[in-house]
């Protein structure tokens, strides 16, 4: 179908109409399940390239695309997510955030950008396409429940049958024009937990008369970091993480309530089931021994991002045959989540890393901060795995 050439020859064509999306995208950045602007924008160039989206999906703000080849043949799906994050943007750039206190600060907007100027070029070789290309524009990445699982409740992996996924992030720590794969557990669950503990406030000058909930607060703080410690495998990855903690007005007042509040990231789905349980206990037992009592709510996140090894193998190659061996990197684990988990746990697929630091750039800025920055030619680059990995499967399983 494509050679090398072709595929950048593409990828080329397509970027600047990437980047004057991407632009786009990043002025009007909204939050995960609102993106209501961009959600029109999405199904206004879609319908203008002459497909026909799905709208309204996963939640309301997402989109499906089906592009049907000229040949017949299996259903390969790419995913892009949508949604920004309540961050301030502080980059300066002269198309920068124009919604206070929202921007895309993961990358999202070029995610979209790609997978739209993708489906652009596809559409232009449809004839030569075996099988068919199903494009799922993605809300509420940010967010639980995660647009993900809403997508698949609402059909995005059927009518066609999604027969493998694949997906990509921007890595702003990976120079531009570089690639990274991982099999297996790549990404963390990343669960929630909410804690109220309830005591007998009073002078301070009288501890005696009261149940110090501050106190108790900071012994089962302290005591949630034995879990990782003392009851998950040294060979497994685990943290637990409280990242705030409210209680008290004055120096001098015990309160009779402090909340504590934090993130527990697990790669393993049995370590994942363990946590709450082992949390609550040692919650409850400090709290029985002090005569406290507690509230825990606890929100279990995505499922850890486990890449299938075929459609690794299968995406690595795909990279291997438009971009350098040299560029082509392993992906490292980390304890982020991502909601792409649970298309992985539904159809194989993999998802991968893409390089898009700025050349020169000696402090690069990471994901999630003000001052993220990206290398708008790793679209092209996106672009041609894109292209290359949809005939990698197709032609494979044609064969």
């Amino acid at each position: 179908m494509l050679n090398k050439e072709r595929i950048w020859q593409l990828a080329h064509e397509a970027h600047g109409f990437a980047v004057e999306a991407r632009r786009h995208l990043h002025q009007h950045p909204e939050l995960g399940f609102q993106e209501r602007e961009t959600h029109a924008y999405l199904a206004a160039q879609l319908s203008a390239m002459g497909y026909a989206p799905q709208t309204g999906l996963g939640g309301g703000t997402g989109i499906k695309a089906v592009l049907e080849g000229g040949k017949p043949g299996p259903t390969v799906a790419l995913r892009a997510d949508i949604d920004a994050l309540p961050i301030t943007e502080e980059t300066g750039l002269p198309f920068a955030s124009q919604n206070p206190g929202i921007m895309h600060a993961c990358g999202h907007d070029v995610h979209t950008a790609t997978l739209l100027a993708t489906a652009r070029a596809l559409k232009s070789i449809q004839a030569e396409i075996p099988g068919r290309v199903v494009f799922l524009f993605q809300p509420g990445e940010e967010v639980n429940p995660g647009g993900a699982s809403l997508m698949i409740k609402d059909g995005a992996l059927e009518n066609p049958t999604v027969d493998a996924i694949f997906g990509l992030h921007v890595m702003p720590l990976m120079e531009a024009g570089t690639m990274g794969f991982g099999a297996g557990a790549m990404l963390a669950a990343p669960d929630e937990f909410d804690v109220t503990i309830v005591g007998k406030g009073g002078h301070g000058a009288a501890p005696h008369l009261c149940v110090d909930t501050v106190l108790v607060a900071c012994q089962c703080i302290t005591l949630l970091q034995q879990i990782v410690a003392r009851n998950v495998s040294p060979f497994a990855n685990a943290v637990v993480t409280v990242g705030a903690i409210h209680g008290g007005v004055a120096r001098n007042v015990i309160p009779d309530t402090v909340t504590f509040k934090g993130t527990v990231r697990t790669m393993d789905p049995a370590v994942q089931q363990m946590m709450p349980v082992r949390i609550e206990s040692v919650i409850k037992g400090v709290c029985d021994a002090a005569g406290a009592t507690y509230n825990l709510k606890y929100d279990p996140g995505y499922p850890p991002l486990i890449n299938d090894e075929a459609m690794t193998d299968l995406a690595r190659s795909a990279a291997l045959k438009v971009i350098e061996e040299e560029k082509v990197h392993p992906m490292a684990q980390s304890m982020g989540g991502e909601d792409f988990a649970f298309y992985l746990q539904k159809v194989p697929g993999s998802f991968c890393r893409l390089g898009s630091m700025i050349p020169g750039t000696t402090e690069p800025k990471a994901l999630h901060t003000t001052k993220l920055m990206i290398d708008e030619s790793c679209m092209a680059t996106g672009v041609a795995y894109f292209l290359s990995v949809v005939q990698e499967y197709l032609s494979r399983s044609e064969k």
